[in-house]
């Protein structure tokens, strides 16, 4: 960087005690689904009090208690409190039937930023028995096999459930996207622990490095996926809720149904027509895919992207030149190997590959799951 461009930048890449603190909170409470959890919430503001529940909103992407509460002055102030997505909740064996109208509960969370009313509960306990009612959802086991992976009868790996089962793929190994071999602490949001290390995170263009810092100093309220515009780019094998892939041989395409959103879909070309060039692709949130085989290995190349989503947490930015190639291997049953290389000669002075792996969850169907059931006007606050 050049020094001008450091002086000018060199405020969003101050390390704070604030970003270190909030990745260890991030390690005890469940993340808000739709949204990043540091961009309502404050870390550093802990709160604890008592009232009585006037309201309860179990919708996806998060759950909420309304909690009629006096101050110490004797007014009383609704809170807003949420506790989770109801999916993970309900996987972790809560239900909605756990609390009443009425109860007098005890919360332990994290307050929003500003002056908004509303906490991020790490706890909630009913006052006249001491029962935890709510806490942090377990993480849901991973599924550990040396089972072959299933395979078509001409010995094609198939990358859906055998016959006669059903499955998808769920949790991912990395909650955000650096290039290979960079050592980089970055928290579950896709916030730098430490904001000089922005550079590291990918090769980027001197301006491409600037909307990035702004993102990560901002703590990522811009992020089109908190208004439910789709997760395109590597960001969608990342989201809450997981996705799967339906292969339609007999029609030269493999559809990927996306569990978290907008229950939105991407379509992967195998008939062998030739890749797209990205000026001539009709731009969209997941690109016009061609994809082939290479022995086990389903080789997907990309183009026609539009610039309105972030293709992973953090912010990183990109262009409509953006050209990817990703690489899936199922190297057993449960495990699918993620490879990724970024091609964006206007945003990243070089191409760059990254890449995690994805955990298969068995015996199950995804869940029905719409980011926009919390944003009626109504719950506006």
């Amino acid at each position: 960087m050049t020094a001008k461009f450091q002086q000018l930048w060199g405020q969003a890449f101050r390390p704070t005690p604030v970003a270190i603190t909030f990745a260890a909170i991030l390690l005890a409470i469940p993340l808000p689904a739709q949204r990043a959890s540091s961009t309502t919430y404050d870390s550093s503001r802990r709160i604890r009090f008592e009232g009585a529940i006037t309201r309860i909103d179990w919708v996806n992407p998060s759950a909420f208690l309304f909690i009629d509460v006096r101050d110490a002055g004797g007014t009383v102030v609704n809170w807003a409190v949420e506790f989770g997505s109801p999916l993970d909740l309900e996987n972790a064996g809560y239900k909605s039937t756990n609390v009443h109208i009425g109860d007098v509960v005890r919360v332990d969370g994290v307050l929003a930023r500003g002056e908004r009313k509303q906490v991020f509960a790490r706890a909630i306990v009913l006052t006249e028995t001491g029962k935890r009612l709510f806490g942090p959802a377990p993480p849901r086991p991973l599924s550990k096999s040396s089972q072959p992976p299933p395979r078509w009868p001409d010995g094609q790996v198939r990358l859906g459930p055998a016959p006669g089962e059903k499955g998808y793929w769920g949790t991912a190994s990395a909650r955000v996207l650096v290039e290979n071999g960079a050592k980089v602490p970055v928290n579950e949001d896709g916030l730098l622990l430490n904001l000089s290390d922005a550079d590291r995170v990918a090769p980027f263009q001197p301006w491409a490095l600037a909307v990035f810092a702004y993102r990560q100093r901002n703590l990522l309220r811009d992020d089109p996926v908190a208004r439910c515009l789709p997760a395109g780019g590597p960001r969608q094998f990342q989201m809450p809720n997981g996705f799967q892939f339906i292969e339609q041989r007999e029609l030269g395409r493999i559809l990927v149904l996306l569990g978290g959103g907008d229950r939105n879909w991407r379509v992967i070309y195998t008939d062998g027509r030739p890749a797209s060039q990205s000026a001539e692709a009709v731009q969209g949130y997941y690109g016009t895919s061609v994809g082939h085989w290479e022995k086990d290995t389903l080789v997907v190349d990309s183009t026609g992207y539009n610039e309105r989503f972030w293709m992973t947490r953090g912010g990183l930015p990109h262009t409509e030149a953006l050209h990817l190639t990703e690489r899936f291997t199922r190297t057993d049953l449960d495990t699918l190997q993620y490879e990724v290389t970024v091609d964006d000669p206007r945003t990243y002075t070089r191409p760059w590959s990254g890449g995690w792996t994805i955990q298969w969850v068995p015996n199950k169907d995804m869940e029905e799951y719409f980011c926009e059931d919390n944003a009626e006007s109504a719950f506006v606050r």
